[in-house]
């Protein structure tokens, strides 16, 4: 029975992994299409749903860039990568923290059970720090009901790190000090527990 569990987690996993090149592949390609478009026929009708489209995830990013506003979508690319990289590991870490925990309840283990719990909380937590971080870059996200819970989630943790270490001009370094830190408590985790 866990063992059918476990290839329904790998299952989801490589649908995850395919769900996050989808995403990738279509930003580049629609990026693409538009900076084509803007240059061939600024004015046409296929330039003007492809803006419609990319301009509320290109803007954002073109405001805090004035010099250089032509960039934004680079920085898009770049920010999409990213979020998709974080992501997978993130999900992967979820679901690799589940099926842990249904082997050690399988087995009976204490240990290997709050092992996995803890690993899975911290992994939770890394999942929901990235999430409002990434879901604060899409204007139309930043006051929704999903925003402000993912606020109401990591502000306790996240605001006593955004005290200690201030922002670099727009930058906010705290939250990379402490998916770092969260992600060494990880790895603590799996040597105390003797998790693997």
């Amino acid at each position: 029975m866990i063992d059918m569990v476990a290839q329904a987690m790998e299952m989801l996993q490589q649908a995850i992994d395919w769900v996050l090149i989808a995403v990738v592949v279509g930003m580049v390609a629609l990026l693409l299409f538009r900076t084509v478009l803007l240059r061939l026929s600024p004015f046409g009708w296929a330039t003007y749903y492809v803006r419609r489209a990319t301009d509320p995830l290109v803007w954002p990013i073109a405001q805090h860039m004035p010099d250089n506003a032509s960039a934004a979508p680079l920085i898009l690319v770049i920010a999409t990568l990213i979020g998709a990289f974080f992501f997978k590991w993130m999900a992967n870490d979820v679901l690799r923290s589940l099926v842990g925990l249904l082997y050690g309840v399988s087995e009976g283990n204490v240990l290997q059970i709050i092992g996995w719990l803890l690993y899975g909380a911290v992994a939770i937590l890394l999942v929901l720090i990235i999430a409002r971080i990434v879901f604060s870059w899409l204007p139309f996200m930043r006051d929704g009901k999903l925003m402000w819970t993912l606020y109401s989630l990591t502000e306790p943790i996240m605001g006593p790190f955004r005290q200690i270490i201030p922002p670099l001009g727009m930058f906010d370094l705290s939250p990379i000090i402490l998916i770092l830190l969260l992600q060494f408590a990880q790895n603590a985790i799996q040597s105390v527990f003797g998790i693997r």
